[in-house]
């Protein structure tokens, strides 16, 4: 059973100041539907015991959103970064053993197969966090995943905080994760905000396993478009034109 002892984090809290709209950038619609319900559908063919949705800006209308659908809510009061948005399901999901798949609500265009894929890689490996990147030549501002001389992945350096040789690295993060819930919020608890943004990064948690001998996977796509990010009006125009062709 796919969804046996899985957990599903989605973070929506964010307001999206790019979309030049009042309403909260997840509810924006995509194909007649708000991008959070095209991510809440591909998570539910995984038939995940919980669905915990992270709730901030305009959570009242999220939450109406989600109306008659197995959802639970935590909400991030005030948006100090995907680390800390994350750390918000933490009491929720105390009594929770299982994996947790951690994806971000604006990504309309994630397909549940590669979802099932990264799960089954990460339960097969054995790791304790697998994470989906992308391979490809084409520049992204994306996260980088940076990987040591035998492949491993060592951690992931965020667009702003990257190096000039960083930034070369073709292999880039998606948003989307796998952890073993025991070891998530224990790497959680060790990040902090020294970073361009000042913000606490969920990535800084596979970096600190990896640094303390824990097992980080990653399964790749070479398919840009389904972890299309939107993040603007004109990213939310572009998935329009991905949906219709």
């Amino acid at each position: 059973m796919p969804g046996q002892g899985l957990a599903a984090v989605i973070l929506a809290a964010g307001k999206g100041t790019r979309m030049h709209s009042d309403r909260a950038k997840v509810l924006n619609p995509l194909a007649g539907r708000p991008l959070l319900i095209h991510v809440l559908d591909a998570v539910a063919a995984l038939n995940p015991a919980r669905v915990l949705v992270v709730v901030g800006y305009q959570a009242a209308e999220v939450k109406q959103a989600c109306a008659n659908r197995p959802v639970e809510f935590v909400e991030q009061a005030e948006q100090l970064g995907t680390g800390h948005a994350v750390q918000q399901a933490q009491a929720a999901l105390e009594d929770f053993e299982g994996e947790v798949l951690i994806l971000c609500g604006d990504m309309p265009l994630i397909r549940s197969a590669t979802l099932k894929t990264l799960l089954q890689k990460h339960r097969e490996t054995g790791a304790e966090c697998t994470l989906l990147s992308l391979k490809t030549k084409e520049p992204k501002d994306f996260g980088r995943v940076v990987r040591g001389p035998d492949g491993a992945v060592l951690r992931i350096v965020e667009a702003q905080d990257a190096t000039e040789q960083e930034k070369t690295v073709d292999e880039y993060n998606s948003g989307v994760y796998c952890f073993d819930k025991g070891i998530l919020f224990k790497a959680l608890a060790s990040i902090d905000r020294g970073n361009a943004q000042r913000e606490y990064y969920l990535t800084d948690a596979v970096g600190i396993l990896s640094r303390n001998g824990h097992s980080v996977e990653c399964h790749s796509t070479r398919d840009a478009d389904e972890i299309f990010g939107i993040n603007s009006s004109d990213d939310l125009k572009k998935a329009e034109q991905m949906v219709q062709a």
